[in-house]
């Protein structure tokens, strides 16, 4: 099958309030882009569709960043219980805007390592297998992004609190593919993570020259 037989559409999770960094990181640069710009761009250039954004804390500001781009902005008014509650709007939201959709892929604002190809090349890995879940994996750690094929909808809808995807690739781990992806780790939770992210930007930017 396919990449392009399958519909597929993209939930970004992007409602927390950035504690650990001590600012609202879905909003700051890289390379002069919001990182929730840059995902949500990223993802509509992979044809996912629809997008939905979830958003929660200082909502206002994340939808700002979006502006002029085709996706769908939902508010988790309950953002503070965890990311599972907003990766339940997030579902409920694209089940709404689309009922045929054969999968939905799930992405975090603050990866900004993840490229457009990257996307690509799991989008065609699991076209391969798409009965299957498909979660990034190093080294033995699975990590969003991830695909699940939409008869797991209803249990991602359910979910509550702190427990997000996580959850249910552990409880259905036997259905679970890893798609080799080291840069699915390199979030940004902390101002030291951006710092190491922008020394290793301009590191690579220099041995271009």
């Amino acid at each position: 099958m396919s990449r392009h037989d399958l519909q597929i559409g993209a939930i970004i999770l992007a409602a927390g309030s950035g504690s650990r960094y001590g600012a609202l990181k879905q909003v700051i640069a890289i390379d002069g882009e919001p990182m929730v710009r840059r995902i949500a761009r990223n993802a509509l250039a992979a044809r996912l569709q629809p997008v939905v954004v979830v958003v929660g804390a200082q909502g206002d500001r994340v939808i700002d960043c979006l502006n002029n781009l085709d996706v769908v902005a939902v508010e988790n008014v309950e953002w503070a219980s965890g990311m599972g509650s907003s990766l339940s709007e997030g579902v409920k939201a694209l089940m709404a805007q689309a009922s045929t959709l054969q999968a939905l892929m799930v992405l975090l604002a603050d990866q900004p390592a993840i490229r457009l190809d990257d996307l690509e090349n799991m989008l065609t890995a699991h076209a391969q297998a798409p009965q299957r879940i498909l979660a990034c994996g190093h080294e033995g750690a699975l990590s969003p992004p991830c695909i699940f094929p939409m008869t797991y909808a209803e249990e991602l809808s359910a979910l509550q609190g702190p427990q997000g995807a996580r959850s249910l690739l552990e409880k259905h781990a036997a259905q679970v593919d890893a798609f080799d992806l080291p840069a699915a780790l390199a979030d940004i939770d902390e101002p030291d993570d951006y710092t190491a992210w922008e020394t290793a930007q301009n590191r690579s930017r220099a041995d271009e020259i």
